[in-house]
């Protein structure tokens, strides 16, 4: 059962989607390590996710929170996965870079590379993309608002043409079961096309979507070559994948 100070932690992270430890403790008058051990409380019972400094609640299979608002999620993971995806490109690869906030800190270690070319569906990826010096190709479509990613038949068909060495993609939630999944339809469309087209097939997700399901399936596990995370998955979440044929990359 939920102590009072509990349920009001959750209300907070609720409406506000993002709190950190040192402003719940300030909130609730109660010292930052009574904080951090009602955050664990709440992630056993399954009603928040906790981030580097705070949570995050749980949403709904349908819940996508906009991408500005998700790149302060599980930062210093995400930068941690970037470091180690980046090392897995060679000069000369032809790269399929997808929307997110996890492929957006990859984009930012590109400046390291001078002869590989990059397709995006990311209009925040292109611009990061913009002041580096290889080429890179932004896939036409339609505008979706919010995430800014390039959706719809014209970026499905675009895709299709070009053949990849590497598609790194994001995803919402990654079940041992169900496999990668996604909030949106279209997006889902255009990593689908992205995947039939690349050799090497890297998704790259912290460990907190580990064992989540969202809204659309994207693809089997076995679709994939590899995944890269961060040190906090599990050792048996990591045995599973590679019993799978996955490549699992920390």
């Amino acid at each position: 059962m939920l102590t009072v100070r509990q349920k009001s932690i959750l209300e907070l992270i609720q409406d506000d989607h993002l709190v950190t430890v040192d402003a719940l403790s300030e909130r609730l008058a109660v010292s930052e390590a009574t904080i951090r051990r009602d955050l664990v409380s709440l992630e056993r019972e399954g009603l928040v996710n906790r981030t580097w400094g705070g949570a995050i609640p749980v949403a709904g299979v349908g819940f996508e929170p906009f991408v500005h608002e998700r790149c302060t999620y599980f930062l210093e993971e995400k930068q941690a996965i970037a470091r180690a995806a980046v090392e897995l490109i060679e000069e000369g690869d032809v790269i399929a870079l997808d929307v997110g906030s996890t492929c957006m800190e990859l984009a930012k270690l590109f400046d390291r590379f001078k002869r590989i070319t990059v397709f995006t569906n990311s209009l925040l990826t292109a611009q990061i993309l913009g002041g580096f010096n290889f080429t890179v190709h932004l896939i036409g479509g339609r505008l979706r608002p919010g995430e800014f990613s390039i959706v719809g038949p014209i970026a499905r068909e675009t895709d299709c043409r070009f053949h990849y060495d590497k598609f790194f993609m994001g995803v919402a939630g990654l079940h041992l079961g169900d496999g990668p999944t996604d909030f949106n339809l279209d997006d889902v469309d255009v990593k689908q096309s992205f995947l039939k087209q690349a050799k090497r097939r890297i998704a790259l997700l912290d460990h907190s979507k580990i064992g989540q399901v969202s809204l659309a399936s994207i693809c089997n596990i076995s679709d994939l070559t590899d995944v890269v995370t961060d040190s906090e998955v599990s050792a048996s979440d990591v045995t599973s994948l590679e019993e799978q044929g996955v490549r699992v990359t920390l």
